[in-house]
């Protein structure tokens, strides 16, 4: 309990990239920007767990592939783990950026999945460090995808069990993380 509560407070800070857990700045015209930088990823998992800290949700046949990201000339660095459908969810650029160049794990769901399957993405994206999790944008989305800069992990369902162990996989390697700044232009 207590390394969850550790987990959880590494997670708010590795998220909002603001070291007094604000998440925001204020510049003195009074315009408040969301963090420009990330923070060093990782590694951040030592034992890979094969069930998720939330609860499975539901099982699901997954497979697992080797893949590859470019990282995109203009991106911002999100603010949130998790985004509902409905507008405000960063690009396609901005999570491909965050699994390129922040070696983050990103998820996407279907953007009508039930009600009850985005509380629990919710819930599971809560518990994580270095993963976000936002609607597709693919013509005919997966129940659940998730992707990394070299690998893709594909269900045919919300399984959070499998979802997890393919992000503590993720993290349980060193990776070469290097600081920098938001390229907006978008």
């Amino acid at each position: 309990m207590v390394a969850a509560a550790v987990l959880l407070g590494i997670a708010a800070v590795t998220l909002t990239g603001d070291d007094d857990g604000d998440g925001d700045r204020e510049d003195p015209s009074g315009v408040v920007e969301p963090p420009a930088t990330a923070i060093k990823p990782g590694p951040l998992v030592t034992e890979v767990r094969e069930r998720s800290p939330v609860g499975r949700f539901e099982e699901a046949e997954c497979r697992r592939r080797a893949h590859s990201v470019s990282p995109p000339e203009t991106w911002f660095h999100p603010p949130d783990s998790f985004y509902p459908p409905g507008g405000g969810a960063p690009s396609r650029a901005d999570l491909d950026h965050l699994a390129a160049r922040d070696f983050a794990v990103v998820v996407t769901y279907r953007p009508d999945a039930p009600r009850a399957a985005r509380d629990a993405l919710e819930r599971w994206a809560s518990e994580g460090i270095g993963v976000i999790v936002a609607p597709s944008d693919a013509q005919i989305p997966p129940p659940l995808e998730a992707y990394t800069f070299d690998r893709r992990l594909v269900c045919d369902g919300v399984d959070l069990d499998q979802l997890t162990e393919f992000t503590d996989r993720h993290f349980s390697r060193p990776l070469d993380y290097e600081p920098h700044e938001d390229e907006t232009g978008h």
